[in-house]
């Protein structure tokens, strides 16, 4: 477990900075040259993820699949973006523990059933979002 503010911690002898700051020691990431978010099919070096989630403002989730599929097709005609009878593509489609679908500023995601399943899930998220917004995370 990480450390609070101002703690040291005896095993890397570092100090957080600040609240906001968790410092992992993982020698093994420093040498990757690509993340992969395994559970969502997406990779930085096969994926321009930026490209793909940089105008995303809201990220809604749900259990079911077709929930969320049903959920994008209803905010397309809400919010007036496109045709809600279009295709919108599975955006994990290469796997089948998760479901992602985008339309404009939103992201809908499933999760699944239970607490792993949602962990997984949230822990890619917020990942991603690193990946978009190029925020440093220690």
């Amino acid at each position: 477990m990480a450390p609070g503010p101002g703690f040291s911690d005896e095993k890397n002898e570092t100090l957080c900075e600040s609240e906001s700051t968790v410092y992992v020691h993982n020698p093994h990431l420093d040498g990757m040259k690509e993340d992969i978010l395994y559970h969502f099919n997406l990779g930085t070096s096969t994926h321009n993820l930026p490209a793909m989630f940089g105008d995303v403002k809201f990220v809604c989730v749900g259990g079911s699949p077709w929930r969320m599929k049903s959920f994008i097709e209803y905010i397309a005609g809400e919010l007036s973006l496109e045709d809600p009878k279009a295709e919108y593509p599975n955006i994990c489609a290469g796997t089948d523990r998760y479901a992602m679908y985008k339309i404009g500023p939103v992201l809908s995601v499933s999760h699944g059933m239970g607490i792993p399943s949602i962990a997984i899930m949230l822990h890619e998220q917020v990942f991603l979002m690193f990946c978009i917004l190029g925020v440093r995370v220690i």
